[in-house]
């Protein structure tokens, strides 16, 4: 009696990027455990795909990781049998996501396997134990969040800085703020040039650069023109009275004021009534609502223009640069201010919680949230009051609070151009097609020169290539292989006609095979997935 051939695909995970960059990490030692196993089970007729399914550096709270989405879609396609994982916590920490997870593999007839648990799903005991191992991974994670989040609430208690952007005029010396003498002297300035000119606006024409720092990688970051949303914040931060604010806690004394308390009620009492005395026409107010806290990706302020067409009145937001001359502007240096606005009221407003400005219209309770919202051509970076949002939202993986108590996330859509100009997020419909994934270009020319480099002794090793370019050696090795693809392969790409879902992730998610009718294979495959 002839033995049933098992395709068994083999899933990794590790929570953080370090040690990735090690030859033998982690990940690694996953596979090896998992293809012994697999091994120890060839009677049964058990056999690993070569496709590696690995996620280094994504957290198990959340499904959206390349080489789970490329497990799921491979499952889809009935091209595995059993899923093979070190421990079950490698594949899911969360109940809700096991259960869409077991869903699919009860659909597809797919077993589920873990080397170190010996559990498999095929059995109701097995369910019910991985069940309960799950409930005990989720509260794991719940937990570590809590500590979290106490550490962070008892250091900003005693004015210890957990890390992120220091405010300008102040730097960060044995982790606490300490005063730049050179910085003080420029908020100084902005606070008294704020009660001269009267406005935000006036005060954003005359231009204020923002804060210039070195991170922890030893790069110089910031700068930029600051816009009135930046100089909202920056005006109304109480740590420049030496306050530290967490949540609607504040902390007094924790570091040396910048701003005398004189100053700071005169800036707060003209700020309010700069408030309470704005238009209240209903052309105005929406016309205005998100202006100075729109930027392109180069930082550049988004200004709100008019333009009228027959009867009808446009609104957009433009780059700065496009209307100045000077400078260059983002990669999305032009978006309708409707467009935008609906956007943000769509994808923000189910995380606003229910007790934030709740009397308030929809639009307008984002806008009292938002501190910035940054574009570029397949991403809005959001900056938001962390209070203002609900526990689900700021629990939410991807989402990272900062020390001045500021959630700030990534909202991923693109430009949809038939007719009108339309923001969708990714898988609303089908993307049009010739539209050039920049990413995959940039890696092929980047894979290009990797090529010649080591082909002419520029370069030892992928090794030695990788540490050059801060990348870990899985990663450099996945991509170098796109120096080879075939000449028509490569001619799609450029001019946008590749299947749509051949993104640079689908396409390194296994070794790529040298051979060119091959690489055709895979990319016929992907386009019927």
């Amino acid at each position: 009696m002839s033995v049933v051939r098992l395709r068994c695909a083999i899933y990794t995970r590790k929570s953080s990027e370090e040690g990735l960059e090690q030859n033998f990490n982690s990940l690694h030692a996953q596979r090896e455990a998992c293809e012994a196993y697999v091994l120890s089970q060839a009677g049964e007729g058990w056999n690993a795909i070569k496709t590696a399914y690995d996620d280094g550096g994504y957290s198990g709270g959340s499904m959206d990781r390349p080489g789970l989405q490329q497990l799921m879609a491979d499952i889809q396609r009935g091209l595995v049998d059993v899923v093979v994982v070190y421990k079950v916590d490698r594949l899911t920490r969360s109940l809700a996501d096991f259960a869409k997870i077991v869903e699919l593999f009860d659909a597809k007839g797919v077993s589920f396997v873990s080397v170190t648990q010996a559990f498999n799903t095929t059995s109701s005991m097995g369910r019910l134990t991985l069940n309960v191992l799950l409930s005990f991974a989720q509260f794991e994670r719940e937990v570590t969040g809590e500590r979290i989040r106490d550490k962070v609430a008892a250091s900003k208690a005693k004015g210890l800085r957990m890390g992120g952007q220091p405010p300008l005029g102040y730097d960060i010396v044995d982790g606490r703020l300490a005063v730049n003498q050179v910085e003080a002297v420029r908020v100084r300035r902005i606070f008294q040039r704020y009660l001269e000119l009267g406005t935000l606006l006036d005060l954003v024409r005359e231009g204020v650069e923002a804060k210039r720092w070195v991170n922890k990688s030893g790069q110089m970051v910031g700068g930029g023109m600051m816009g009135r949303g930046a100089l909202h914040y920056l005006l109304t931060n109480p740590a420049y009275r030496g306050i530290t604010r967490h949540h609607d806690k504040r902390y007094e004394d924790t570091h040396p004021a910048i701003i005398d308390a004189e100053l700071w009620d005169d800036v707060q009492a003209k700020l309010a009534a700069s408030n309470a005395s704005q238009p209240k026409t209903e052309k105005r107010s929406e016309a205005s609502k998100l202006e100075g806290l729109i930027f392109d990706d180069r930082d550049n302020l988004m200004v709100l223009v008019h333009t009228k067409r027959a009867a009808r009145r446009y609104r957009y937001y433009v780059s700065r640069p496009v209307l100045t001359g000077q400078g260059r502007p983002g990669s999305l240096h032009r978006i309708p201010a409707g467009v935008l606005e609906q956007f943000l009221a769509e994808r923000i407003g189910p995380m606003l919680a229910p007790a934030w400005r709740p009397a308030e219209d929809l639009l307008d309770r984002i806008v009292a949230a938002l501190r910035s919202a940054t574009l570029s051509e397949d991403q809005i970076a959001v900056r938001l009051i962390a209070d203002a949002l609900s526990p689900a939202a700021t629990s939410a993986s991807g989402v990272l609070i900062d020390d001045e108590g500021c959630a700030t996330l990534r909202i991923a859509f693109f430009m949809r151009r038939r007719g009108a100009i339309v923001l969708q997020v990714p898988g609303a419909v089908a993307v049009p097609a010739n539209r050039i994934d920049r990413a995959l270009v940039r890696a092929i020319a980047l894979a290009r020169v990797w090529a010649v480099e080591l082909e002419s002794g520029q370069v030892e090793s992928i090794k030695s290539l990788a540490r050059r370019e801060g990348l870990c050696n899985h990663y450099a090795t996945r991509l170098l292989p796109l120096a080879y693809l075939a000449p028509d392969l490569i001619d799609e790409i450029l001019e946008g006609s590749q299947p749509r879902n051949l993104t640079l992730s689908a396409l390194t998610a296994e070794p790529l095979p040298l051979d060119w009718g091959r690489q055709r294979e895979r990319f016929r495959e992907l386009a019927a997935s």
